[in-house]
């Protein structure tokens, strides 16, 4: 679906580039890590069919102009900028892993002004493992050691880190069993098996992931990195206080419903949904089952 995209100037005078049709309740769908709104259209669409939906790129993303300024917090201002330039109240808001950190953000800065239900997919409030915490990426595996790494090969080694990325992300990963972190490994061997994992055309899947990033395109996305990745906001689900519909992967991949779990006990209305035999790619793999699940939810 080709959407038409519209412009908000929002607080520090940025342009915010979105999208919004469909009628009904109004959806906000906060898109995840490297996503932008036309490879969420297929989202989008159905719930368009039931919902008002609007949705944006991040800064840098998509049709968004690239800031000094991004991160979690900037883009749950962009949001709230939104809802008020839009006047939405009422809200039903899905966030999609980093979607899901930019709710967080939200809920810290502004509560849960306008929004009245949520959803959140496949996404943890601190994503580093440390101390007591083992409720974050990877299946608790998640070291600040490997945080320093990926902010490293991010801009030194882009194509090896959106590999490894993606294909963690698409594999099923049983807590028993746990991930293997690459350590010199062979791009190629590794681009093979994405293409084994995922289906996708070899030829695609190097157009896509070999792709010459640019310098300052790196350092966007290690910004965001940083941002998502390097914040604690565990103490933040407390002022959630609206219905919130955890969905998560089971086995997994990034995460486990052991998170899950934990968020949907932890939250003042927290509920779980376990989308069975999925990896942290739920909303492609399984996409009826998740469409009918986010419907169901917020139309009770």
């Amino acid at each position: 679906m080709k959407f038409e995209y519209q412009s908000v100037t929002v607080d520090d005078g940025a342009t915010l580039r979105y999208v919004d049709f469909g009628s009904g309740k109004p959806l906000v769908y906060l898109i995840g890590f490297g996503e932008t709104v036309s490879s969420s259209s297929g989202l989008l669409s159905r719930w368009s069919e039931k919902f008002r939906c609007v949705s944006f790129d991040h800064r840098g993303y998509g049709e968004t102009p690239a800031t000094d300024v991004v991160g979690m917090e900037r883009s749950a201002r962009d949001l709230h900028c939104l809802l008020e330039e839009l006047d939405l109240r009422d809200v039903r808001l899905v966030g999609y892993s980093m979607g899901g950190s930019v709710a967080f953000a939200y809920a810290q800065l502004f509560g849960m002004d306008r929004v009245s239900r949520l959803v959140l997919a496949d996404t943890t409030p601190k994503l580093i493992n440390e101390g007591d915490w083992t409720l974050g990426l990877w299946q608790g595996r998640y070291s600040r050691d490997d945080f320093e790494r990926d902010l490293d090969l991010i801009t030194t080694d882009s194509t090896a880190f959106h590999l490894s990325f993606y294909l963690r992300a698409a594999t099923q990963s049983p807590i028993e069993s746990p991930p293997e972190f690459p350590e010199g490994y062979d791009k190629e061997e590794w681009l093979a098996r994405v293409v084994e994992h995922t289906g996708i055309r070899e030829r695609l899947a190097r157009r896509v992931f070999f792709i010459d990033r640019k310098p300052e395109f790196c350092e966007l996305e290690k910004k965001y990195w940083n941002s998502m990745t390097g914040e604690d906001r565990v103490d933040v689900t407390k002022s959630v206080k609206v219905p919130t519909l955890c969905v998560y992967a089971n086995p997994g991949s990034f995460y486990s419903p052991r998170t899950g779990a934990w968020l949907a006990e932890t939250l003042p209305h927290g509920s779980l949904k376990v989308i069975e035999n999925a990896t942290h790619v739920f909303p492609k793999e399984h996409f009826d089952e998740f469409i009918t699940v986010v419907e169901e939810f917020f139309s009770t």
